[in-house]
């Protein structure tokens, strides 16, 4: 992304955010409510429209197409699955609308499943599913179409301490594994440093330092870093 820029009512919400993301990356934006970080993803994503900037995908400007026409994996801090379907049909669910053929279907929802440890949950429905499940079928989801960046606002917020810190390690053992590159917004610092590779900490709209965990806790550019990232 390039001089990524968002107003509402002339304010600017999110000011001249510049991202680079390598292929296979963690990336998470870390800072407090209102800073700009979930609007910036939202833009990636195709939700918001741009105001000012540029967004490129594998090369390609993606800034003006629709979500659907970007094949990006999202999760949302709610998972917002069809309380309708079944576990293994909510993640069946994109690769039908592509006309994916059943025994392709089958092979992946299966894949996936074993990959989230929910092969038991299959035919369960959300409702019949825990807090922590859930996020795991929300994920299976988005990764079911193999997509080159996934996105994830806050997934974990809704959880318990106890299930947030399990899931945390399961999340970056899944993205390791399966080498998908991530965005990751997030309020905790904590879930920041635990998970990423790089970590873009944002302030009022703009960015205010990009490093690794180690370089942003030993080496903090700014005071509103230090005082953010530090205990």
């Amino acid at each position: 992304a390039r001089g990524l820029m968002k107003q509402y009512n002339g304010v600017p919400a999110v000011d001249g955010v510049d991202l680079d993301v390598r292929a296979g990356e963690f990336v998470s934006l870390l800072g407090p409510s209102g800073c700009g970080k979930t609007t910036t993803l939202r833009m990636i994503a195709g939700l918001e429209p741009v105001d000012d900037g540029e967004i490129r995908i594998d090369g390609a400007d993606v800034t003006d197409l629709p979500p659907q026409r970007r094949n990006l994996g999202m999760v949302f801090q709610n998972y917002a699955l069809f309380p309708n379907l079944t576990a293994f049909e909510n993640i069946a669910f994109a690769l039908r609308v592509r006309r994916r053929s059943k025994s392709e279907v089958n092979a992946r929802v299966n894949e996936l499943l074993d990959t989230v440890h929910l092969r038991d949950a299959a035919t369960k429905y959300p409702h019949e599913l825990s807090g922590g499940m859930q996020q795991r079928v929300a994920l299976a989801r988005a990764l079911a179409i193999s997509p080159p960046l996934l996105l994830l606002d806050e997934p974990l917020s809704a959880l318990d301490a106890a299930i947030r810190d399990e899931l945390r390690t399961e999340l970056r053992r899944l993205q390791l594994q399966l080498n998908v590159t991530v965005i990751y917004v997030t309020h905790d610092q904590s879930e920041a440093m635990a998970l990423s590779d790089t970590i873009v900490v944002m302030e009022h709209g703009k960015v205010s330092q990009v490093g690794t965990p180690r370089d942003l806790y030993d080496r903090p550019a700014t005071k509103f870093t230090a005082a953010f990232v530090g205990a």
